[in-house]
């Protein structure tokens, strides 16, 4: 099966939804291609009356003003085609950007399930190299297509008006052009697709590449990394060449094609004129023709390449489009405008690919305004357990309650923030240290940052930052050190007053000094709050009110900090274990 077939039947229509979004656009551009074709084919005609009147009467005086009909149509065929191809691309843009948008705010609302599935190389490639060969494709293709079928259908009534004879002889080539034509579209939408694979593949190697660079260079891995970026390129390149030979295929056949098709024209036209059938000026008309006939199946090539790129790039950005979000906001979801805080986790079973369970029969009650803290060895389901709570991923046996609700009911943005998720791995955007603190959310005032910075004893240390507040925020926070990212994600954290805190290793990448100004201000900060905290530092949880132990996703372990070390089982050897690397 060729590949422009189920290009029309599920990606152009679609993408004609959103052509009707900027129809406006596109139908004054449309109103320019007819206009630009119709003064177009005027020129052949100016010069037909220009050779059959003043030169065959020899009459020097009437040239002048043929001369200035031709000025007057070049120049109005000019003018109309720049006129078209600003609406030409302005449309072309406006549907690349409402497309473009419709993707981002669909990745918006997918599940960290779904990212886990889809590299972010490959995702960027989809929002825009993708989305940039449709915009090309509306921006040039479809105006360019229209417009040369329209000079065929055009050019071929005029033919056949002028000399039927003659218009036959031209047509008798067309069979083998549409065969040459239809070979070149199934190959080149092989080609097309395999190039759209390999550079997706090529941008997600890179964006994983530039960030694993510090492993790559801590293992001394350069010259690896090297090798399977040169690999991708390579493929990349086959996939590429693959497109050029087509093209190689084509251009000759067609060149060939309408060498053929002059040399029956000349020979016809010729006995026209030997037996005064045709006049000079008919067969100078039919010469012209004939090379504007030509022009549209020249341009061929590269509408349909435009085409199969657009094609093979919708059928990637719909995929997307029509991978349906797992976890949605109920319509009738349960709004929380008032939360208490209250957790459990009853008979919960969770695994992010079936047949890997990573928690297995949890059941825990977290009373509101508590602080239950979560230990264990690296792999036992901490983070995930914490990740239920926000309901970043949905359980697959059991159910979590907030103030007694399944999360699975509950409105999710009334749920999302009221919860404040604060991890190790900081993400910052680029900015200011108050945008991404208040997270670029204008109606939290400066004076409400500058408070939540003072409550987790950070007031002295942004200070410290040249313009404070105001301080510049690289991309990822690359200018900041790790603890000032971690200051800056607990003030995150704390300015939208959250009734449930989470804290998912939050403290493992701070200084001692630091961590003792952090748990001196959540110590106030967690009263009247409810806090699950995943700790590496197993000395930092303490004064928790209950403390569970979790092994290969079960929890094995439960209670406070005194009542688990006189037990000794797994707490006390995790604890004694590190307070022996420790010191």
């Amino acid at each position: 099966m060729s590949f422009p077939a189920p290009a029309i039947r599920r990606v152009v229509p679609r993408l004609l939804g959103y052509v009707a979004r900027h129809r406006g656009l596109m139908a004054w551009s449309l109103v320019a291609m007819i206009a630009a074709a119709g003064v177009e084919l005027l020129l052949p005609y100016v010069i037909k009356l220009m050779a059959d009147g003043p030169i065959r009467d020899k009459n020097p005086d009437a040239l002048p003003g043929y001369a200035l009909a031709i000025v007057i149509v070049l120049v109005v065929g000019a003018v109309i085609r720049g006129a078209q191809t600003v609406l030409s691309v302005r449309a072309g843009r406006e549907i690349g950007m409402s497309l473009r948008t419709d993707v981002f705010e669909h990745l918006q609302r997918h599940s960290l399930r779904f990212f886990d599935r889809h590299p972010v190389g490959v995702l960027t490639t989809r929002v825009t190299g993708d989305i940039e060969s449709i915009e090309g494709f509306f921006a040039s293709g479809v105006a360019a297509a229209f417009h040369d079928a329209l000079k065929l259908l055009v050019i071929l009534v005029v033919l056949l008006v002028v000399n039927a004879k003659l218009a036959l002889g031209l047509l008798a080539t067309l069979p083998l052009l549409v065969a040459a034509s239809a070979l070149f579209s199934v190959r080149s939408g092989r080609a097309f697709r395999r190039v759209r694979a390999e550079t997706s593949a090529t941008n997600g190697y890179t964006a994983e590449s530039i960030d694993g660079l510090t492993v790559t260079r801590l293992f001394q891995r350069e010259a690896a990394a090297v090798h399977g970026f040169e690999d991708h390129v390579d493929r990349l390149r086959g996939a590429h060449l693959a497109t050029v030979r087509n093209f190689a295929f084509f251009f000759p056949t067609v060149q060939a094609l309408e060498s053929l098709a002059v040399a029956l024209v000349v020979q016809l036209g010729a006995t026209g004129l030997l037996n005064h059938t045709l006049s000079f000026g008919e067969f100078l008309q039919f010469w012209f023709l004939i090379e504007i006939f030509f022009d549209p199946i020249r341009n061929l090539s590269e509408n349909l390449n435009l085409l199969l790129q657009a094609g093979a790039a919708g059928e990637r950005v719909f995929k997307i489009l029509d991978e349906q979000p797992e976890i949605v906001s109920p319509e009738d979801g349960v709004r929380l405008d008032e939360l208490k805080g209250d957790i459990a986790f009853e008979k919960v079973e969770f695994a992010y690919e079936e047949d890997t369970p990573v928690l297995r029969g949890i059941d825990a009650v977290v009373p509101a305004g508590t602080t239950t803290a979560i230990v264990g060895p690296t792999g036992a389901g901490k983070s995930s357990l914490l990740g239920l709570v926000s309901r970043f991923y949905d359980v697959q046996h059991g159910r979590v309650t907030v103030d007694g609700v399944d999360v699975r009911t509950l409105d999710l943005p009334s749920l999302r923030r009221r919860v404040a998720l604060v991890l190790q791995d900081v993400f910052l955007f680029r900015g200011s240290v108050l945008e991404n603190i208040r997270l670029f959310d204008e109606t939290i005032s400066r004076e409400r940052v500058e408070q939540a910075v003072a409550a987790i004893r950070a007031d002295k240390l942004v200070a410290q930052l040249p313009g404070g507040l105001d301080a510049p925020v690289e991309e990822r926070g690359g200018n900041l050190s790790v603890g000032q990212r971690q200051l800056i994600a607990f003030a995150r954290a704390l300015v939208h007053d959250p009734a449930i805190l989470v804290l998912d290793e939050a403290t493992s990448s701070i200084d001692t000094e630091t961590e003792h100004w952090i748990q001196e201000a959540l110590a106030t900060l967690r009263s009247g709050r409810t806090t699950l905290v995943v700790a590496h530092r197993l000395s930092t949880i303490r004064s928790a009110d209950q403390i569970l132990v979790l092994q290969k996703g079960r929890i094995v372990e439960r209670g406070r900090h005194d009542d688990l070390l006189r037990q000794g089982g797994l707490y006390r050897t995790l604890y004694e274990l590190q307070v022996r690397s420790e010191g």
